[in-house]
């Protein structure tokens, strides 16, 4: 991302749920640092994330719930 200065008028969107890693200040303060806007999706509305939702359960019908990882490195 560093490599990538947006000359643009518009700023790059980041569309995320509420979930705890998306609501820290580190996020926040990255955001600002990369000058992009993070747009939240109103709770219990996971339709209006459709594309990571999905991808989100792929991962875990055909990894997380096939596999037992006993650390990240492992995992990743």
């Amino acid at each position: 991302m560093k490599r990538q200065l947006f000359d643009q008028e518009d700023k790059p969107v980041i569309r995320s749920d509420n979930g705890p890693q998306f609501i820290s200040h580190r996020f926040e303060e990255a955001c600002t640092e990369f000058d992009m806007v993070h747009e939240r999706i109103p709770p219990k509305t996971p339709n209006k994330n459709a594309h990571i939702e999905s991808y989100h359960a792929i991962i875990e019908l055909e990894c997380y719930q096939r596999h037992e990882f006993e650390s990240y490195p492992q995992a990743q």
